[in-house]
């Protein structure tokens, strides 16, 4: 429980870098690097974001790219801000071995569980602070 309780923990300290702003009142964060947190190669990793682009391509209108990260830049995730609803970005996540998922409503970010077990959603904050400038 500790090593997930930390997970949980570190899933809270993040950034988000992206070139447009999404203009959808509801979006979730999606990536398909390090499934259940289990660090894959560089390789495994961009061709499993590569197939979850094509399979996301297919349900929304267009892919608005984003990278996460922890606050000291160490570790970073591209990922793609989705504009479905919250039940099937969960379902989506589940499929791509997503322990949690971001999710921003009303200008508000959310630290959403998928997989990890024993945690609520939790709110972090006002979405534009969690923004690299």
């Amino acid at each position: 429980m500790c090593e997930k309780l930390s997970l949980w923990c570190s899933y809270q300290s993040i950034i988000f870098n992206l070139k447009q702003h999404p203009v959808y009142p509801c979006f979730a964060i999606l990536t398909a690097f390090n499934p259940r947190s289990i660090v894959l190669s560089k390789r495994e990793n961009l061709d499993r974001n590569a197939q979850m682009a094509a399979e996301l391509s297919t349900l929304v209108p267009e892919l608005l790219p984003i990278t996460c990260s922890g606050l000291d830049g160490q570790w970073q995730e591209p990922g793609f801000v989705v504009p479905l609803s919250l039940t099937k970005v969960r379902q989506l996540a589940r499929q791509w071995e997503q322990n949690a998922i971001y999710w921003v409503e009303d200008n508000e970010l959310f630290l959403v569980p998928v997989l990890i077990e024993g945690q609520e959603i939790q709110r972090l904050g006002d979405w534009p602070s969690f923004l690299y400038t």
